[in-house]
């Protein structure tokens, strides 16, 4: 009887994680798009990048990554306000928090199969 818990628990973590994925993968090319917007555009794409990473850390509420988070927010806030070669670089280095942010939250997923 334990088999069919275990397999419905595993589903559930590969879907959760297949849901991760899947959001990181959106919040790319968000962070690319913001580095090319300015003003209310900016505005709006940045709180929506900012509401999807907390929504991420939210996903798994064991591990605490409260400074990654408010690192990488401020960091898209940040982002809004810069243009050229520097948003770029910015982008780059946000979305590379991201994946960091991403691999930390995946590895508890992945030990509990």
């Amino acid at each position: 009887m334990a088999q069919p818990m275990e397999s419905e628990s595993k589903e559930a973590e590969a879907g959760k994680k297949s849901r991760i994925q899947e959001k990181v993968g959106k919040l790319g090319s968000d962070i690319d798009t913001l580095a090319k917007k300015t003003g209310d555009e900016a505005s709006k794409l940045a709180k929506n990048i900012n509401t999807e990473i907390k929504s991420i850390s939210g996903e798994i509420k064991s591990i605490d990554v409260k400074d990654e988070v408010k690192s990488i927010t401020a960091r898209v806030e940040k982002l809004v306000d810069t243009t050229g070669d520097s948003a770029k670089k910015l982008a780059s280095d946000i979305k590379n928090d991201v994946k960091k942010l991403v691999d930390k939250i995946e590895i508890p997923i992945s030990k509990k199969k």
